[in-house]
């Protein structure tokens, strides 16, 4: 597995152990167009839906850097984007529709993800003032696949 996914998996893992993940108390909100040309800030607080009971698409979380887990120390809050929702089991790819086949017979378990097609690096000054970049932290594009 590539190092930048597995560091996403884990950011989401524990994104889910930390209670920022899905659910009642979750504070991501789905990212609308304007928000990545930066014409719209995110909006905070209030109560997202369900990830996964809405479709594939592109969520937004502000995290002070601390809680990305990754041991840094910094005051400074950045926006951690994710994809999360559920993805139709009919995708018209044909890693889909290969997919599909396999599942019907039984030859293969799950079905279309909802995952991150491009990502952006996230910058930010650490409390020793020198910063840091952190290559493809967050997600810019989601897509079934």
């Amino acid at each position: 597995m590539a190092p930048g996914r597995v560091l996403l998996c884990s950011l989401l893992l524990l994104s889910l152990q930390l209670g920022l993940g899905w659910g009642p108390g979750a504070q991501g909100t789905p990212v609308v167009e304007g928000e990545l040309r930066g014409t719209q800030r995110p909006q905070l607080g209030g109560r997202p839906r369900r990830a996964l009971a809405s479709p594939c698409q592109l969520w937004s979380l502000s995290l002070p850097v601390a809680e990305l887990g990754l041991g840094y120390a910094s005051e400074e809050t950045v926006t951690f984007r994710y994809c999360a929702g559920s993805c139709p089991r009919g995708a018209r790819t044909q890693h889909g529709l290969t997919l599909a086949w396999l599942r019907g017979q039984g030859r293969v378990l799950g079905g279309p993800c909802c995952r991150p097609t491009r990502y952006a690096d996230v910058a930010f000054l650490d409390d020793r003032h020198r910063w840091q970049r952190l290559p493809q932290l967050s997600a810019v594009a989601c897509s079934c696949g």
